[in-house]
């Protein structure tokens, strides 16, 4: 019996959950994705564009000031309004002056135009941290399948190892006369055979690197180790409810339904009156015809109305429907998420108790390894029944390692149905989601805290 048997059972475990030294962290790894990763990259650059959208739309508050003028030949034919030394001569006049006109009542158009603005930041927000927490778990999927792959890979080349001690114990009780050539034939069959596989597992490695590196940006480097599982907190019904209250996914809906809310507000601003508070002043000579210089000022309020513009009760109509399905998205996406977190917390449970089955099937399979090793030496046991038992504990090791690795991605899938994935990894995420459950009738300016074009996402 060599030192592969004695000790196999606790390496195993070590191998599968032990952190190996100079090896890249998955929380590292997921850091370094998160805000590095191009397509994350282009969803923040979208976001911050928003932002700025969001502060043009603020210009509806402001006043609109101009700055005219013209110079130029003018004929004017007015034998009512002008004298006869003016009428009907052509004059070079000049007129050079200011305008400003602020909006008093506008219908709230402009006011639902920002919150709108806003709420699409928010969406455009949740989006992209959504976007965050799919790549995190991509991320979290290849390094298990690496650190699966490199146990599989160990698991064999172990195997491998405990076939040639055989082969050379085969060996010596063929020269002593007391086993025949052909069983060292069978256990040779069956070494070149464990050798085939581990070109399998090692080309499996190589795509889940190439894999890595895609979402990363770099190639894996040293051991990787399967993590330690997540466990799903709570009852399943209060890990679904609190799944579906911290998704993304639902706040990128309900914040589609604000979108259209505001939408809708702006439509019924074209059935109210435009007031605006109108102000200006003006220097120019030879005038409207009349010879010599003039100075004008003017302030007023002005009201326009449109009380006729076509079909727009069909736009209000069809900007309602828009709302319902809004609507309707964000319950087809609240049961997709509730659909989600039950399975996942269902699978973590169990693929848990599978994982506690497989560990005691390898401990019993090394029992029987190492029972029937010692009654092989005494020549009471076949090659075929060594072989058996060999196969039968790596079939079992090889099990052992996939649901280990099953068991911990379901944590991580857990994780990833309500949103947990950045919080989970430390992830520092700019606190930029503006928030819009306003009144579409309030009045006043919303979003005077945005931080202009900053990153959603912490570098």
């Amino acid at each position: 019996m060599n030192v592969f048997q004695t000790g196999l059972f606790g390496l195993i475990l070590a191998a599968l959950f032990c952190a190996p030294v100079n090896a890249d962290s998955l929380k590292s790894a997921v850091r370094d994705t998160i805000t590095s990763n191009p397509e994350l990259r282009a969803g923040d650059a979208n976001f911050r564009a928003l932002i700025f959208e969001l502060l043009q739309a603020q210009d509806g508050f402001d006043p609109v000031v101009s700055l005219y003028g013209d110079i130029g030949q003018e004929y004017v034919d007015d034998p009512a309004g002008l004298s006869v030394a003016d009428n009907a001569r052509a004059k070079f006049k000049s007129e050079l002056g200011v305008a400003a006109e602020l909006t008093l009542y506008d219908g709230r158009r402009t006011a639902n135009e920002i919150y709108a603005a806003a709420a699409r930041v928010d969406r455009s927000a949740f989006e992209l941290l959504d976007a965050s927490e799919t790549m995190a778990l991509m991320v979290s999927e290849q390094y298990i399948n690496i650190a699966r792959q490199q146990a599989l890979l160990r698991a064999a080349r172990n195997n491998i190892a405990a076939l040639r001690d055989l082969l050379r114990q085969a060996d010596a009780l063929v020269e002593g006369g007391r086993l025949p050539a052909s069983d060292r034939f069978q256990i040779e069959a069956a070494l070149l055979s464990s050798q085939a596989s581990v070109q399998d597992i090692e080309q499996r490695l190589i795509e889940a690197g190439a894999q890595f590196k895609r979402l990363t940006g770099y190639a894996p480097r040293g051991t990787f180790a399967i993590p330690s599982p997540v466990h799903p907190r709570g009852a399943q019904a209060d890990f679904v409810r609190h799944a579906i209250y911290n998704s993304h996914r639902v706040k990128v809906a309900s914040t589609d339904v604000e979108v259209r809310t505001f939408e809708q507000g702006i439509a019924d601003a074209d059935f109210q009156p435009q007031v605006t508070l109108n102000a200006g002043a003006s220097v120019g000579n030879n005038l409207d015809g009349s010879s010599g210089s003039e100075r004008r000022a003017f302030v007023g309020v002005g009201v326009t109305w449109q009380l006729y513009g076509g079909r727009r009760h069909e736009r209000r109509l069809s900007l309602s429907e828009r709302k319902n399905e809004a609507l309707y998205r964000r319950m087809a996406v609240i049961r997709e998420v509730e659909s989600l977190a039950t399975s996942a917390w269902g699978a973590f449970h169990t693929n848990q108790r599978r994982l506690d089955l497989l560990t005691r099937q390898v401990r019993s399979f090394s029992d029987l390894r190492d029972s029937y090793s010692r009654e092989f030496e005494l020549t009471t046991r076949t090659v075929l029944d060594i072989l058996v038992a060999e196969n039968r504990l790596y079939n079992a090791r090889v099990q052992q390692i996939n649901a280990a690795a099953v068991l911990s991605f379901s944590g991580f899938r857990a994780l990833a149905a309500g949103s947990g994935m950045a919080r989970h990894f430390g992830v520092p995420v700019s606190d930029r989601v503006l928030g819009t459950p306003i009144a579409p009738e309030q009045g006043e300016r919303p979003l005077g805290v945005v931080d202009r074009g900053r990153s959603l996402l912490g570098r």
